[in-house]
């Protein structure tokens, strides 16, 4: 057999010495780089992130950003129906659609005109508004002769009375002929 009595020493270096080289490179000790300098104090504006995707599971990926209805809260979609056998006038159903958006109404302005527009009763059209963004709910709450302001500061929705001339809402532009059944009536 290949027994070799007479060199063990040379066996034993041999081996060692690859040996010693290879764990002493783990050993050294690794240059560190000087901490970041702090950076000046600054204002800067808090904008959402372009790409906010967080591994939530194995296969899952959940998108950090938020949604344009969490930014603007006026573009949320409701859906509103109001019971029939209440007759709420239309302060009382603006603020029931603004319940959970985080707006409320302003109050009165010393002029009342106003108070005109709260002081109506709701129209039966209007007991069933949606699914509709929340801005044009308001809009059509109020009527074309309402202009709708927004104080974001405050988030306090506020109405002033239109001058001059009143917008038209888009009506059908079909004869009356061709709405009817046949027959005319």
């Amino acid at each position: 057999m290949f027994c070799f009595p007479t060199r063990p020493l040379a066996v034993a270096v041999t081996l060692t010495f690859p040996l010693t080289t290879v764990l002493s490179g783990c050993a050294s000790p690794g240059v560190l780089d000087a901490p970041p300098a702090p950076e000046a104090s600054q204002t800067r504006v808090l904008r959402p992130e372009g790409t906010g995707l967080l591994r939530v599971g194995r296969y899952t990926l959940a998108d950090t950003t938020p949604r344009s209805d969490q930014l603007d809260l006026l573009s949320q979609v409701i859906d509103i129906r109001l019971p029939v056998g209440v007759n709420p006038t239309v302060r009382e159903a603006m603020g029931y659609v603004l319940r959970q958006s985080g707006y409320g109404l302003c109050p009165a302005g010393a002029s009342g005109d106003v108070q005109v527009l709260y002081a109506h009763p709701l129209p039966a059209a209007h007991y069933q508004l949606g699914p509709i963004t929340l801005r044009n709910a308001l809009l059509a709450l109020a009527g074309p002769a309402w202009q709708l302001e927004v104080d974001e500061y405050a988030r306090r929705i506020c109405f002033v009375a239109r001058q001059g001339g009143l917008e038209r809402l888009p009506t059908s532009t079909l004869p009356l002929s061709a709405a009817l059944p046949e027959g005319g009536r």
